[in-house]
């Protein structure tokens, strides 16, 4: 699974930590020493995963961020999110071969079918209707993609908060807010970052 793919592929120098997981390598890698800094500490992300398609996951991190937030990121919670990571390229995987090999074979038949029984205007429009079949199963696909993925995505969640407990979660979350708004400099009544909001978002989203 590509994650990223133009970032890991500029992630040469020596990593600050690394570790196996279950026959992937994970490492981590400053953002202050590379040219995304501004890119995205600049935008409030922190953290970005990167892989090239293989077993070998990179993780470019803003490093006072990663000093703030470590056990978010230590051996059993890498772990995790390296199960989601597969589990979510298995979802993209298995609904590509229900909604893309089905309806390209239905193309292909109903496009030499009318080739043979219509002509001229006729399959033009036989051909406009396939394309806008194509777009809206392309758009019920990627609904159906991405409501599987953000409820991996929950699930993944949960378990990190009982691999390290509420209490621990919850101060995370806390001093995320708090690392943010001191990286700029903003007062207590500022806006926050919308990764922190989109975390607090989704764990008051579980816990009602």
């Amino acid at each position: 699974m590509k994650i990223n793919p133009k970032v890991y592929k500029n992630l040469t120098g020596e990593p600050f930590k690394s570790e196996e997981i279950d026959g992937n390598t994970v490492s981590f890698y400053d953002m202050n020493e590379t040219q995304y800094l501004s890119q995205y500490a600049g935008r409030g992300k922190f953290a970005i995963w990167t892989s090239g398609g293989g077993n070998d996951y990179k993780v470019l991190i803003e490093k006072s961020y990663y000093e703030a937030l470590k056990p978010f990121y230590e051996y059993e919670i890498n772990k995790i999110w390296l199960g989601f990571l597969t589990e979510a390229e298995s979802i993209n995987k298995r609904y590509n071969k229900l909604f893309l090999i089905p309806m390209l074979s239905i193309y292909l038949v109903v496009l030499v079918a009318f080739s043979f029984i219509a002509q001229g205007a006729y399959l033009s429009y036989a051909f406009i209707g396939l394309i806008a079949a194509a777009l809206i199963a392309n758009m019920a696909q990627t609904r159906v993609v991405s409501k599987k993925i953000r409820d991996a995505n929950y699930a993944a969640q949960d378990k990190i908060k009982n691999a390290i407990g509420d209490d621990e979660f919850d101060r995370l979350v806390q001093a995320q807010d708090a690392h943010y708004k001191a990286y700029f400099k903003f007062e207590d009544n500022e806006e926050v970052s919308e990764e922190t909001v989109e975390i607090i978002e989704n764990k008051e989203e579980k816990d009602k």
